[in-house]
């Protein structure tokens, strides 16, 4: 469904976990932030694409690599791509499981395949799509393929898995590095004048105190770490955000291990 229809962008959710889609409408391009989920979702915002193209290019990108951002790349096969360094080198043999996995569980018939990057973004890298200047920002910490999107002209930051009002910060990557995203995000939003915030799940927000305070919470949790359970009033309480507490804990304790075992080695 559509979550926004706003002049220049609409954000797309998907059923499943309130993925988003970012389709960004430029006066001679469209830009399609990490397609997903549903056969049916990825058909209607191609159909919505087509009917407003008017033969401009379309460019696809991906935020980083887990399944559930680049599980719609079957449907713009056609489209230039663009994804970071780290996103081409690394394994997504993982990724490729669990898509596969969800296909068999619930008998969909789709291409399941990492897709062919066209663009290689270096960190921090600004490009020109068509006329617009497009700032791809390394965000590691979630993940090590992890980048976001700023489009200055239109204060819009569209920032992959960080950001969520539903969801708690998933490390799967390095709390540290975590961290500094978070502060990377914080002054973006002040130094842009960031207008528009496009969380990869939950709501977009326009409200640039808001949005400080979703990446505070983040930051305020990942701090709590190992020892407490520290929940903002920003998430909900969900059985499978426990799992997820769990695994984050664990990170970070290792994390702490291994730096205090090259302490000792020095």
């Amino acid at each position: 469904m559509i979550q926004a229809k706003l002049q220049s962008f609409t954000v797309y959710e998907s059923a499943l976990m309130r993925t988003t889609s970012t389709v960004v409408d430029t006066p001679d391009a469209i830009l399609l932030i990490d397609p997903t989920w549903l056969p049916e979702e990825i058909a209607t915002i191609r159909r919505d694409i087509e009917l407003n193209r008017h033969d401009r290019p379309l460019y696809v990108i991906f935020t980083h690599h887990h399944f559930d951002h680049i599980i719609g790349a079957y449907g713009f096969t056609d489209a230039t791509t663009i994804a970071s360094q780290a996103f081409v080198e690394a394994d997504s043999s993982d990724q490729l499981k669990e898509i596969h996995e969800f296909y068999e569980e619930y008998y969909i018939d789709r291409p399941i395949q990492k897709p062919d990057i066209d663009i290689v973004i270096q960190p921090n890298q600004t490009l020109s799509l068509g006329s617009i200047p497009v700032t791809f920002i390394s965000t590691p910490g979630h993940d090590a393929t992890h980048m976001s999107v700023l489009i200055e002209s239109m204060n819009l930051l569209i920032c992959g898995d960080y950001g969520s009002n539903i969801e708690p910060p998933f490390i799967e990557h390095d709390p540290s590095d975590y961290l500094d995203t978070l502060q990377t995000l914080q002054s973006l939003v002040y130094e842009h004048e960031i207008r528009w915030f496009v969380p990869g799940h939950g709501d977009l927000c326009d409200n640039r105190s808001a949005m400080i305070q979703r990446l505070s919470a983040a930051e305020e949790y990942i701090l709590a770490l190992p020892h407490e359970r520290h929940w903002s009033s920003s998430w909900p309480e969900h059985s499978f955000f426990d799992r997820v507490h769990e695994r984050n804990r664990e990170m970070v304790a290792q994390k702490e291990t291994d730096r205090r075992s090259r302490q000792q080695d020095y």
